[in-house]
């Protein structure tokens, strides 16, 4: 009787290491490798079974199995040349994926142990490999032998093909998904599902070439070769296909090349972040069928912003041919840069992306402006123009969309924007019309100076509007503490939250240094008691007037008698300085922001709220409450904005904008 061959692996070290342990970082690109394995094997079935709670990962497939030889020769020999002892193509005519066999070691970047089940005419082998036990069997010099652990139990229901079981899984398997693994799975290969009958489920879920899962996200798509069915999935493709091929024919033709696949744009660059965050901003090279190279964008460096939404699948069969060297680089993750082929491969895409560059703005343009026409008042105010300057602003506004914003909110002031910037340049080219308006037409200028009026008016309705959203988000959102800072931080630069009249003066720079350094003295002169009641204290100039901010501490109450005090020494001090500037004549105001009234103002039988106002007046001061002024200045922009709807031919434009969506979802 026969003695068996002994099952045994030849490996070294460093093979082990840079092959198995740390050829992959991830799950679905390992399980990948064995999903290769399988269709090498004819497998029509790959089934996955990930067991969170036992911790262990199955996969099997109905392949044509190994007998014992089988196993000894190729499964455990690793660097067995599988094209060159098997063949150019498998029994069911099928161009091997693998090349040089290593992928099995991947199994190691993942699970420290590996069960093996196989079988072929009735012949079945099962073993066990322990990814530890190898590396203390082959820790010396040169290559060593490791020695599997044969099994004797089979497990039931497997008759024909391979069955592979991981455990001791060094990866965490908790977050891990079904959906998210289809579709990773479904991104490696592009020969998944009936058209090659090749079915691959996991956990009872088949993947289907639909499972890449963007499909629905391509806004615009490029082909090569007939890609009919992959286009027929895309469901919201906003313009038809557009066939590349016969453009760069004769260059493939040259090149010994051929080229299969498409490249495709999203409409909004988070459509290439998916579930799992994996960034689908990429063009990925397929051969035979498999991913051998995830993304190649990158080696172009193309720094315009069509890249951002870019994606894509090239298929090249002639980068792996079986009379040609390897062009996979060791880790199989990536293919070798100075190979012939795969540089003239890259020439050829760069010239298809700058191509599509072109394409893509000038198609995002157009897109947009119809997109923005979509909202029935933009729609006026496009059909309000003649001529040329309609076209302009048609143009105008559709660059918005060739401008990185994901948000619906961003996109709609960017719209609006436009619109402002748009009618800002026509009032420009009027201006420029000054020139050629004769004496005898002095009366074109009066029109020209009625639509730059209405510009302003529209400019200053939408800074209200954005004042107004900020004063808004504060009263919710923020705590009467939080608001406290943060006025506290604002007030001196912003005045029109004291008054919407208040807009600061320019070039008043100089006056508010010598203001200001007068009051730092003041301070310094204060007692520890006054300085503890104070935050900050601020000169600027309005339009035609000085004002002097103190800011009171929010739990402070300063009596009546020693506020007036304090304001009147720094009305007085203020005068003296402001006596030797140009605006010497300007009236003083003196606010003071407080978080308490002075005691007085609760004294319903003395002073009051009446005497401690008549009492300030007569030093020009007045006091806000912090809690007050948000709600003041609120209500002064809303009496504001009812009487600038009348006057703002823009403002019925932009209210419709923000009612309305200017994307597609």
């Amino acid at each position: 009787m026969t003695t068996p061959r002994k099952l045994v692996m030849r490996i070294s070290l460093n093979a082990l290491e840079h092959l198995g342990i740390n050829l992959y970082s991830n799950i679905p690109a390992v399980l990948s490798e064995v999903v290769a394995n399988a269709w090498d094997a004819d497998a029509e079935v790959v089934t996955v079974i990930i067991d969170k709670l036992a911790e262990t990962i199955t996969i099997e497939d109905d392949g044509t199995g190994m007998d014992r030889d089988g196993v000894i020769d190729r499964f455990l020999t690793v660097g067995f040349k599988r094209r060159d002892e098997l063949g150019e193509e498998t029994a069911y005519g099928r161009r091997p994926m693998g090349r040089k066999g290593i992928g099995k070691l991947s199994i190691f970047s993942i699970a420290q142990v590996a069960e093996v089940y196989t079988t072929v005419n009735g012949q079945n082998t099962a073993f066990s490999m322990d990814r530890e036990v190898i590396r203390k069997a082959i820790s010396g010099k040169g290559q060593q032998e490791y020695e599997p652990t044969e099994l004797t139990t089979w497990p039931a229901g497997l008759t024909k093909g391979t069955r592979i079981v991981l455990s001791k899984i060094s990866k965490s398997l908790s977050g891990m998904t079904v959906e998210g693994l289809k579709r990773r799975v479904a991104r490696r290969f592009s020969v998944i599902g009936p058209k090659y009958n090749f079915k691959v489920i996991v956990n009872d879920s088949e993947i289907g070439p639909e499972d890449r899962a963007y499909h629905n996200s391509l806004q615009y798509i490029w082909t090569y070769g007939d890609q009919t069915e992959f286009v027929s999935q895309c469901k919201k493709l906003e313009r038809p296909a557009e066939a590349r091929l016969a453009n760069i024919s004769d260059e493939l033709k040259k090149a010994g090349l051929t080229l299969t696949g498409w490249l495709g744009s999203v409409a909004k660059p988070d459509q290439l972040k998916d579930e799992e965050g994996d960034n689908l901003n990429r063009l990925a090279i397929f051969m035979r069928g498999k991913m051998a190279q995830e993304d190649i964008l990158d080696e172009f460096g193309q720094k315009e912003i069509y890249a951002d939404y870019l994606i894509g699948e090239l298929h090249c069969e002639e980068l792996d041919l079986d009379d040609h060297g390897d062009i996979a680089t060791s880790s199989r993750q990536s293919l070798k840069e100075d190979d012939p082929r795969f540089e003239a491969l890259r020439k050829i895409v760069l010239s298809e992306l700058r191509y599509i560059a072109s394409k893509w703005s000038d198609w995002r343009r157009s897109d947009g402006a119809k997109a923005a026409a979509g909202v029935p008042a933009v729609a006026t105010w496009l059909n309000g123009l003649q001529g040329d300057t309609k076209k302009k602003a048609e143009r105008w506004i559709g660059r918005l969309n060739t401008i990185r914003a994901n948000d619906e909110g961003d996109r709609r002031e960017l719209l609006k924007a436009s619109i402002l910037a748009f009618e800002s340049y026509r009032r420009r080219e009027d201006l420029d019309r000054l020139d050629t308006i004769s004496d005898s037409n002095l009366a074109e200028i009066l029109p020209i100076f009625e639509s730059i009026d209405d510009l302003e008016v529209s400019y200053y309705g939408q800074i209200v509007r954005g004042r107004v959203k900020v004063i808004e988000t504060l009263q919710k959102k923020v705590s009467d503490n939080e608001k406290e800072k943060l006025l506290q931080a604002y007030v001196f630069e912003h005045l029109w939250l004291l008054d919407p009249s208040w807009e600061r003066a320019k070039g008043s720079e100089h006056v508010e240094t010598l203001v200001q350094t007068y009051l730092a003295s003041n301070t310094a002169s204060l007692t520890a008691k006054e300085k503890k009641g104070r935050i900050d204290i601020g000169y600027r100039t309005a339009t035609g007037k000085h004002i002097i901010v103190e800011m009171k501490r929010a739990d402070v109450a300063t009596p009546l008698d020693i506020l007036v005090a304090q304001v009147r020494k720094y009305r007085d001090g203020a005068r003296k300085v402001l006596a030797t500037t140009q605006n010497k004549g300007w009236p003083i105001e003196i606010v003071c922001l407080v978080g308490k009234a002075p005691p007085e103002y609760y004294d319903v039988d003395g002073t009051g709220p009446q005497g401690v106002e008549l009492a300030l007046a007569g030093v020009n001061a007045r006091i806000v409450f912090y809690n007050q002024l948000l709600e003041n200045a609120q209500r002064s922009y809303a009496d504001y904005l009812e009487a600038h709807e009348k006057l703002d031919n823009l403002w019925g434009v932009f209210n419709a904008i923000d009612d309305f969506s200017v994307t597609k979802a």
